[in-house]
């Protein structure tokens, strides 16, 4: 008897499941290591400069007057970006207790379901919150709007985020179909529970 996933009126030979799941695994640690990489470059370099406002406030009496703003922003951006990377892990949104408590009954069915779920809903919450976002970012850049020390622009920070929320939404999307190839051809049967906890 053929796998379901074959039995599809040639779904197989349009959709090479083996082939996706290489790239979405190539593409997600591609992902993870650049961007994971350049969030983290970029928060300890803010948060030196942060140490080194600090002590030029407290020792010298003086500070740049777009640090503060230039430290909130830059650092939101970041761990805007870095979402994306727990994303990739599958450690973004965690439902241990539920998810604990399927397996261990022996309802695996409902957590490669449960999985199915979460990965779609983040891929539509995300991508909804990065393609409306579009509209903010060209009112910032029609209004010039800038942050309260009115040195930087907001338009970059926007961007940014609609970048990391769009990206988060392709990661989700991507795991989405790998729960559902794992749903079809019943590899959720085999995961340990250690993979079936983060979702």
């Amino acid at each position: 008897m053929a796998p379901l996933g074959c039995s599809l009126s040639g779904f197989c030979s349009i959709f090479d499941m083996d082939v996706f799941l290489k790239t979405s695994q190539r593409v997600k640690d591609f992902i993870a290591n650049w961007l994971g990489l350049l969030s983290s470059i970029f928060l300890l370099v803010l948060t030196l400069f942060a140490l080194l406002e600090i002590i030029r406030r407290y020792i010298f009496g003086v500070v740049f007057e777009w640090g503060q703003d230039g430290i909130i922003v830059g650092m939101i951006s970041a761990v805007a970006l870095y979402l994306c990377v727990t994303q990739t892990r599958r450690s973004h949104l965690v439902m241990n207790a539920i998810i604990q408590a399927l397996h261990s009954r022996g309802y695996l069915k409902c957590v490669a379901i449960a999985k199915i779920f979460v990965s779609a809903t983040i891929a539509v919450f995300c991508g909804a919150i990065g393609l409306t976002g579009w509209s903010t970012l060209t009112y910032a850049i029609d209004r010039s709007l800038m942050t309260y020390s009115l040195l930087i622009p907001l338009w970059p920070f926007y961007l940014i985020l609609m970048v990391g929320f769009c990206l988060m939404a392709f990661v989700a999307f991507l795991q989405l179909i790998e729960d559902l190839i794992s749903l079809v051809r019943g590899k959720y049967l085999d995961e340990q529970i250690e993979l079936t906890t983060d979702v």
